[in-house]
């Protein structure tokens, strides 16, 4: 998945995914989300500034909280409803081109 086609929301659902509940580091975070060190780094700050994830010095590794599994949990629930919704109605102008 090119990272330039997605939103910060999908960019930071991605992120705390790719953390979940083992924890990761930067590095297991880069693999799994395509995205270049400069940008997670960034973003990883936005979310520690957010209380979504925290930092483990002594372990090295970056942690979801309590608040980013509400946060992922919500999105999660919010994307599933949006793609329903936009598989159920097609639009008008759509049924035109079939």
């Amino acid at each position: 998945m090119n990272s330039s086609n997605r939103s910060k929301h999908e960019i930071f659902s991605d992120i705390l995914r790719a953390i979940d509940t083992d924890g990761a580091t930067i590095n297991e975070i880069l693999f799994k989300t395509y995205i270049s060190y400069q940008r997670l780094k960034k973003y990883l700050t936005f979310l520690i500034q957010l209380s979504l994830i925290s930092y483990r010095k002594e372990e090295k590794r970056f942690r979801i909280t309590q608040q980013g599994f509400h946060a992922l949990d919500t999105y999660t629930k919010m994307d599933e409803l949006l793609v329903r919704k936009t598989l159920r109605k097609r639009p008008e102008y759509f049924a035109s081109f079939s």
